[in-house]
């Protein structure tokens, strides 16, 4: 599967390169000089589990989220004036989803909460808000600012918030919120770091520098594109928040970004799975597996074995 994406992603970048406005003289042929073939620089193994693993966690959070706003909805006595404002965030064995508003007093005041175990995000039941824990002002705090920031940039109202407290502070990044099950918007992104009361912005940084629409349309034949693929200007490998795209909808099928160096790209696959292709080669250079180990560098580029019973052309 990835060696057939690899060929057509090949296919494509070899297209393009293929215009060119210059016209040059017929010229002999001449025997090919025997050249050094550059090194490809990687992305350092640590930031590629670091890029997994804060996936996963965006992943469990939007779960729970998206599970508490369907609760949330269903509610017959649902008052939308008593809310502008949610976040879900673990704490302890579970994860909570609140849903509130800052009163007069600039007080963050929860509405409705949900909770669900920690394992299972997406299982989330009815909560009082009288007994959540402590410190969500300063959540709601952060995530407020962070909103109206990226919606001051990009525009749009529908943003997805997640939560992650860490290193005494509050991480929060902003994602573009989507409903229409044909297409993605990958970009738009941001990602900021808080103070741990929410009140001081310590840093903000866009992940990438527009909105990308990615379209999973089926085409005439109702056949869906097998993968998507764009370049990055800003980071020189994955980010957190396109892998964590490709795990919520599989009907992504891959996303390839494409690094600094037009020979790399890194394939992104909805089970977690990181690899770094070399186009020129077709060939996997490094593979970080859903575990967050990496694969053995003999077993990347062999040939599978044919399935038992399978007709074997020689």
């Amino acid at each position: 599967m990835l060696r057939s994406l690899v060929v057509a992603l090949v296919v494509l970048t070899a297209g393009c390169r293929a215009h060119s406005g210059a016209t040059e003289a017929p010229v002999a042929a001449q025997a090919p000089e025997s050249t050094p073939e550059s090194p490809v620089v990687l992305v350092a193994d640590g930031e590629l589990q670091r890029v997994q693993k804060r996936a996963r966690y965006i992943v469990e959070s939007e779960k729970g989220a998206i599970s508490a706003t369907d609760l949330l909805l269903a509610r017959p006595d649902l008052d939308r004036a008593r809310m502008n404002w949610f976040f879900t965030v673990p704490r302890g064995n579970a994860w909570y989803a609140v849903f509130g508003r800052f009163n007069a007093q600039d007080a963050f005041v929860p509405a409705y909460a949900y909770r669900a175990p920690i394992e299972f995000s997406g299982e989330m039941e009815d909560f009082p808000v009288a007994s959540l824990p402590e410190g969500m002002d300063a959540l709601a705090r952060a995530v407020s600012t962070a909103c109206e920031r990226v919606f001051q940039v990009h525009g749009r109202k529908q943003l997805n918030p997640v939560v992650v407290e860490e290193d005494g502070g509050i991480t929060v990044y902003v994602l573009q919120g989507f409903d229409d099950s044909n297409l993605y918007l990958l970009g738009g992104d941001f990602r900021f770091k808080f103070s741990q009361d929410g009140r001081q912005k310590l840093q903000e940084l866009p992940l990438h520098q527009g909105l990308i629409p990615v379209s999973v349309a089926p085409d005439a034949d109702g056949e869906r594109p097998p993968f998507s693929a764009h370049a990055h200007v800003l980071f020189p490998g994955p980010l957190e928040t396109e892998l964590a795209l490709v795990m919520l909808y599989p009907a992504l099928g891959g996303l390839f970004v494409g690094a600094a160096d037009k020979d790399l790209v890194y394939a992104l696959s909805p089970d977690g799975t990181i690899r770094a292709v070399r186009l020129s080669r077709e060939q996997v250079l490094r593979e970080l597996r859903p575990d967050g180990t990496f694969a053995p560098p003999e077993s990347l580029n062999a040939e599978p074995e044919p399935e038992p019973g399978a007709d074997v052309v020689l």
